[in-house]
């Protein structure tokens, strides 16, 4: 019962976060689109997997991939990283790597 109320409780959180993130990433490259001085700083990052199942791996990259400005490249299953086309790496790829960490890995662990 409790861990069916977690899960719940993740999923509602999880589905927020990831709709905010959507909509404000719209709006980023929307106005970097037309903008005469776009912000972007292009980047390639890898982003460690730990632990995850392939499972976990394919929604990882997926949601990754469905927000405007990243997407999946690749999937190295031996230095187990998955590589990601950026169009924001600032302030810096280490912040960017925490940032999936804690807001996309941590969740999907629970949920999937």
């Amino acid at each position: 019962m409790i861990k069916c109320l977690i899960w719940l409780i993740t999923l509602i959180r999880f589905g927020g976060f990831y709709l905010g993130e959507v909509v404000v990433s719209n709006f980023r490259v929307a106005m970097d689109v037309v903008s005469p001085r776009p912000r972007i700083s292009p980047g390639i990052v890898a982003v460690p997997l730990g632990d995850l199942t392939d499972r976990q791996i394919w929604f990882l990259a997926t949601f990754l991939t469905m927000t405007p400005g990243t997407l999946s490249l690749e999937v190295d299953e031996v230095a187990r990283k998955l590589y990601l086309h950026c169009l924001y790496t600032q302030p810096s790829p280490d912040e960017l790597r925490e940032i999936i960490e804690v807001k996309y890995v941590r969740p999907l662990c629970v949920l999937v």
